[in-house]
């Protein structure tokens, strides 16, 4: 009997290190991220001209909030650390924009940014490389975690609000071309969350990101043989808060 009891607790043993989180371990988690961009803004337009450079006072704009589906690939190179790897399916963006525009200053003409809604739309393609620090042992069924990492982000796809292009001719003329294009960019990301085994290699995995993301929105108003007759220009600070749930297998 005593035997017995001594095999039992053996295998239960063996069972929780089959369980754990351990170094070697790799995790890939299929899920979805919702940003929130409550706290974006942006500088004020400026424009640059053959006429001269100006500023439109009390412009401003704010990116809207986005779903995305994610990847996430993970690799413990100790029970306690692992090094990410996060991608998602490029979301749409928007920008809404208020203020009235003046790109050839107080006497030339004024555009009321709010009747052009949503000022334009873009593809964004983040890439996200971090590293975690997980508490608790590498057999514990709940593991918080913090981490950091870099975030690099450019973008496709960009779309000018049709009544704006066609404004920006109206002035510029039908026959100039409108270029509308945001900068890539790097950035720092910190992070918070936590893992939950649900069983032998299944995990549910959540997890708050904050990145500091800025990037230039530039629209360019160009001649027939490319060469810039207005150039508008607006620094677009973005501050994601992305929240993160995905159920994860171990390999």
């Amino acid at each position: 009997m005593r035997k017995i009891i001594t095999v039992l607790i053996g295998c239960a043993f063996l069972c929780d290190i089959v369980h754990a989180q351990q170094a070697g371990d790799t995790l890939i988690t299929f899920g979805g991220a919702w940003m929130d961009f409550a706290n974006s803004s942006a500088s004020e337009l400026q424009s640059s001209s053959l006429a001269g450079t100006f500023s439109s006072p009390g412009t401003t704009a704010e990116v809207h909030n986005a779903f995305t589906a994610q990847l996430l690939l993970s690799h413990f190179i100790t029970d306690h650390i692992a090094l990410d790897a996060t991608f998602g399916v490029p979301p749409e963006l928007t920008l809404a924009a208020q203020g009235n525009a003046m790109p050839l200053g107080a006497g030339g003409p004024q555009w009321f940014l709010a009747q052009y809604q949503p000022l334009l739309c873009v593809r964004a393609w983040p890439l996200t490389a971090s590293i975690k620090y997980y508490l608790g042992s590498a057999m514990s069924r709940l593991r918080p975690f913090v981490g950091v990492g870099a975030n690099y982000t450019w973008y496709s796809h960009v779309q000018l609000n049709e009544g704006l292009s066609q404004a920006l001719q109206g002035v510029a003329g039908a026959n100039n071309l409108i270029k509308t294009s945001l900068s890539p960019s790097w950035n720092p990301v910190f992070m918070i969350g936590a893992s939950y085994r649900l069983g032998q290699r299944w995990y549910a995995i959540t997890s708050i990101s904050y990145v500091p993301l800025k990037t230039n929105a530039t629209v360019e108003v160009q001649s027939s043989d490319g060469v810039a007759v207005l150039s508008n220009r607006v620094r677009v600070t973005a501050n994601p808060i992305v929240v993160s749930l995905g159920i994860g297998y171990r390999f």
